[in-house]
């Protein structure tokens, strides 16, 4: 039971860390971003992508369900 116990844990691990490695594989490094459209922008006047070209931008989605 203990042997059963133990090949389930290692497999469970196994699947996480490959889900994990194709989660943070860099997949859009040197490709340009997606145009980004927001209906309304607080503090500031709409941005293009253009505009933020070679800027670090963070993008914070959150929602309440």
């Amino acid at each position: 039971m203990k042997v059963i116990r133990i090949l389930v844990i290692f497999g469970l691990l196994v699947v996480v860390a490959m889900q994990l490695r194709l989660c943070l594989r860099p997949t859009m490094v040197g490709k340009p971003a997606a145009e980004l459209f927001a209906a309304r922008w607080f503090n500031s006047e709409p941005l293009t992508m253009q505009n933020l070209r070679g800027r670090l931008v963070l993008l914070d989605f959150w929602a309440v369900w």
